[in-house]
């Protein structure tokens, strides 16, 4: 064991031994000039949020230079040093301070933008911006940065190695760049760009007329594994005592190979894939389908985005224990593809129907996800997908589709996706239900399904005006063996249109836009499911004062055999943000809704408020207090279909960048549950990660009136990359 500790140890100091020099430039955190020499420079001079390609009211100025292994980057920001939003923080969680990025479009045909970016303090924030106008705040890349403030500016440093990021290698090369900085005047967020945005193209990937021009460069291959262990005590109440177990360790490896500097080879054996921080709960008192959770495991970091789909054909999460996978992922100029395998020894199992989904937990199966991408300038693509699921015992889920998406003279966007799945069950009771679809049993019972989804869209986009027009249809036996279809047996058609106005500089109100969409959506049957309208308009003043308004009616709603138009609802908006040290946000609404219950729906009176705040009490220490009340009553008495709340708190003490402990305690008023979180994370790098925390479940006693311990957890992790 002392060998196992001494070695530990070592890694770290190996890590933190980190090499502070590169062949060009002192990596300090100071934008030397003299070092910068010869560098490709950049301005981040336009404003483009809340003005319109105005000029920056804190401009930046950007250094790019490379070496054999790094693109080197330099920021000095200017700004009033006195009112600056910058503290420590967890990676990913500096999204709201003043922040500086570097964008990369590596094959420059508008595919993804890998975004790299830094607050004043060295801590990070990363995501990948897709094609369709999306962003996935939980991709990382390992890239290193350092920052130091001064007088009239604060400098950020980067350092971006080859080696993350995928490209088609070539003797010269073009690459698209984006920089970008949001920062903060006269208490207003702004939001700024090295070019003009051109707001009649929708797509911002390919707007940029920046190019960083390299020579010669031969990334190196990674090598990197990911040893872990892993381990936990867990106690459950029985009788008047807790009753805990044994501690027993467990061991995992993963890794990413590269085959070459377009294609990368990941594995996992035994990975521990639990979650380090607990999801927020969800208020589902009144839903009947399943609640979906991101994706933040970084086993599936790379190659998530191009198997995002509306129709939700994939969704990693439904691997939910594998005891070995393997991914393969290559991203070559014209075209991609993406290819997973993997054992999970606990299958979900997803039923979706017209009016609830049903969901169980299976045994084992083989998991199989592929994904081709044919890709073209401009964002544009077309590809296919497969996923096979094979259980233990008997039974397979298969669902193959097609998807395409085309931009057409910049402004207009058209695409589609279409699916078919054929769903052999298996005999068992994962599923308790006596519920029947078109004839046919919820119930696991060994029948042969099939199904098939199609949806296609189109997208106006300009300056002032935008505009969205998509129908989808899913058949009642249309299945998602590794995806996320909750809902079945319908064909929707929905139609939206905003405005949004762009005031002179003087004005006090610097952003202001009004939407409204309509819905119509019916079953395979032709009966009428929804027809519903929503109005909402948003205003945005001076000191970061914001406020939203809408109005919904449903015309049309059945379910069960119950057939309403009362439905309307009343929302407001409100947030407060004129300095770091204060975010409120609150919000309320009212008016009459459906109580959904399959045995008696009704309409009722409904009302729901709450806050989500932050409040940064020092550079170090903030507080996330957030509640959420709901209760719907009946029309025609004082009685309640429901009433209840959700009370959360989040307390963090930011040691450094790296270093973090954070404590979480939430009350459920609908569950009459505690739920606390202690946790100690130190995390360098995206990869490298140790914790050590405990939880705490309680339940009301009504004998006592009091809260008592009915489980309790205590667990550790160390993982820690090794760049062979």
């Amino acid at each position: 064991m002392k060998t196992l500790y001494l070695y530990l140890i070592f890694l770290i100091i190996s890590f933190i031994g980190f090499a502070q020099q590169t062949s060009t430039i002192d990596f300090d955190g100071v934008v030397n000039p003299s070092e910068w020499e010869g560098a490709q420079t950049y301005t981040i001079n336009y404003e483009f949020e809340p003005g319109d390609n105005i000029a920056s009211k804190n401009p930046t100025d950007v250094y790019v230079k490379y070496d054999k292994d790094y693109i080197l980057v330099g920021f000095v920001a200017y700004t009033d040093m006195s009112t600056l939003r910058s503290s420590l923080r967890n990676r990913d969680e500096a999204w709201m301070d003043d922040t500086v990025y570097f964008g990369i479009d590596t094959y420059g045909d508008g595919r993804f933008l890998v975004f790299l970016g830094s607050n004043a303090e060295g801590s990070q924030v990363d995501m990948k911006l897709t094609n369709n106008g999306g962003d996935d705040p939980s991709y990382d890349v390992n890239f290193y940065t350092k920052a130091s403030k001064h007088k009239k500016a604060y400098h950020v440093e980067m350092m971006i190695p080859f080696s993350g990021i995928q490209f088609d290698e070539a003797d010269v090369m073009n690459w698209s760049i984006t920089v970008h900085r949001s920062t903060y005047v006269d208490g207003n967020r702004s939001q700024n760009l090295n070019f003009p945005l051109d707001r009649n193209n929708s797509c911002f990937i390919c707007q940029s007329p920046a190019k960083l021009v390299l020579k010669n460069i031969k990334a190196k291959n990674r090598v990197n594994l990911l040893p872990n262990v892993f381990s936990g005590i867990s106690a459950a109440h029985n009788g008047d005592q807790l009753a805990y177990g044994k501690l027993q360790p467990n061991f995992g490896l993963s890794g990413l190979i590269d085959v070459n500097n377009k294609t990368s080879f990941e594995f996992a054996i035994n990975p521990d894939f639990s979650q380090v921080e607990a999801d927020v709960s969800q208020i589902t008192v009144n839903n009947t389908f399943a609640i979906q959770y991101p994706e933040r495991r970084p086993y599936f970091n790379e190659g998530n985005d191009f198997i995002n789909f509306l129709t939700d054909g994939v969704y990693t999460r439904s691997i939910n224990k594998p005891l070995i996978s393997t991914k393969l992922i290559n991203q070559g100029k014209k075209q991609r593809y993406y290819w997973l395998v993997a054992y999970d020894e606990k299958s979900p199992y997803l039923v979706g129907g017209e009016n609830r989904s049903y969901f169980g937990e299976g045994e084992g199966s083989l998991a199989n996800i592929f994904r081709y991408q044919r890709t073209y300038e401009g964002g544009s693509n077309i590809g296919f997908v497969s996923t096979n699921r094979f259980y233990d015992g008997g039974g397979s889920g298969n669902l193959f589709g097609i998807d395409g998406l085309y931009r057409l003279k910049d402004k207009y966007t058209i695409g589609f996706e279409v699916a078919s799945t054929k769903v052999v069950e298996p005999e068992t009771d994962w599923i308790d239900s006596s519920d029947l679809i078109e004839g046919r049993t919820v119930a696991l019972d060994g029948e042969t399904n099939t199904g098939y989804t199609a949806l296609v869209y189109a997208n106006r986009s300009t300056k002032n005006w935008n505009t969205d027009i998509y129908y989808v249809h899913k058949s009642p036996w249309f299945a998602t063996p590794l995806g996320f279809a909750t809902s079945n047996n319908y064909k929707t058609l929905n139609i939206s249109h905003r405005y949004q106005h762009f005031f002179k500089e003087e004005s006090k109100m610097n952003t202001f836009n009004v939407s409204a969409r309509y819905q119509l959506r019916y079953n395979f049957d032709g009966l009428k499911k929804l027809s519903d309208f929503n109005v909402q308009s948003f205003i945005r003043f001076d000191n970061n004062i914001g406020t939203e308004l809408s109005f919904s009616k449903a015309f049309w709603e059945e379910f069960y055999g119950f057939e309403t138009d009362q439905q309307h609802d009343l929302s407001w908006f409100l947030m407060y943000n004129p300095n770091e040290k204060f975010n409120i946000r609150g919000f309320v609404s009212t008016g009459k809704s459906l109580y959904y219950d399959s045995s008696d729906p009704q309409v009722g009176r409904n009302t729901f408020i709450g806050t989500f705040n932050d409040f940064q009490l020092s550079s170090k220490f903030s507080i996330a207090p957030s509640f959420r009340f709901t209760k719907l009553k009946r029309l025609e008495s004082n009685e309640y279909f429901y009433k209840g709340y959700i009370m959360r708190t989040n307390l963090n003490y930011q040691f450094n960048s790296n270093i973090s402990f954070r404590f979480v305690f939430e009350k459920n008023n609908f569950s009459d549950s505690i739920f606390t979180q202690s946790l100690l994370k130190y995390n360098p790098n995206p990869f490298t990660i140790f914790y050590i925390g405990g939880t705490t479940g309680h339940s009301y006693i009504d004998q006592s009136s009091i809260y008592r311990i009915d489980s309790a957890q205590i667990y550790f992790k160390f993982q820690y990359m090794i760049d062979i």
